[in-house]
């Protein structure tokens, strides 16, 4: 899924195995896709980069060849914090850095605009969908923080996007059979120019009680995080008065 550190990893397996078609999607709904891009043109925002989805259709889906995943997972508000500033220009009308307005004002912008839903259905919507994953047919240790699904040729490794930077590497390493990598990170909110707003609003936000409730009661939290990792988030979203 969108902000959970997957161009860290995609960029890093493509120094590492230049010649092995690697691929970054967040969807490989042609049709959706599509839908996005006509999205982003029509309010003013250029994709970076043409979508891989139609030569992944094409090439891999259609004529079945065997395929890796590699997905990671977040804690869903810090993940629809991060994806709201991400897209901040779409949601907002400037761009972070040209933002003049308030802290209030992009608190109701947050809660109006953005699909909330997105990381608590993503594996269902996506994965299980457009691949037929089911992430949720097997327990997942969350303290460990990763899983590895095999389904008849294909594979998938799953990882919690704090995993340390050494323990994603190693479990890489082992996943794509790759001895040289080495993962760097990139697109990273913290040393961008927006970051200090970044950090104002997330210090700032009131989130209800049953938002946080509905984020730490779905599915998908009970399944990827433990309660005591639950709890913690939790406690960590709701400011006392």
């Amino acid at each position: 899924m969108g902000k959970v550190g997957s161009l860290s990893v995609y960029t890093s397996l493509k120094r590492s195995l230049a010649t092995t078609p690697i691929f970054h999607t967040h969807n490989l709904n042609v049709k959706e896709v599509k839908k996005d891009v006509l999205f982003c043109f029509e309010n003013g925002v250029y994709p970076g980069s043409r979508s891989p989805v139609f030569l992944i259709d094409k090439y891999i889906l259609k004529k079945q060849r065997p395929f890796k995943v590699i997905t990671l997972f977040r804690d869903p508000i810090e993940r629809n914090i991060s994806a709201f500033f991400d897209a901040f220009q779409i949601y907002v009308g400037v761009s972070p850095e040209g933002y003049q307005g308030d802290l209030k004002t992009l608190e109701k912008l947050f809660f109006q605009q953005l699909p909330h839903a997105y990381p608590l259905q993503w594996y269902e919507d996506y994965m299980l969908k457009d691949l037929d994953f089911d992430v949720y047919t097997q327990d997942f240790d969350a303290e460990a923080g990763f899983q590895i699904i095999k389904q008849e040729q294909n594979e998938m490794l799953l990882m919690h996007c704090d995993l340390a930077d050494a323990e994603k590497e190693k479990l890489i390493k082992t996943f794509c059979a790759v001895s040289n990598f080495q993962l760097t990170n990139t697109n990273v909110r913290a040393a961008s120019a927006s970051s200090d707003l970044y950090i104002a609003f997330k210090n700032y936000m009131q989130f209800p009680e049953e938002y946080i409730q509905d984020m730490y009661t779905s599915k998908y939290a009970m399944h990827f995080f433990s309660e005591k990792q639950r709890n913690v988030a939790i406690e960590k979203w709701t400011k006392k008065e």
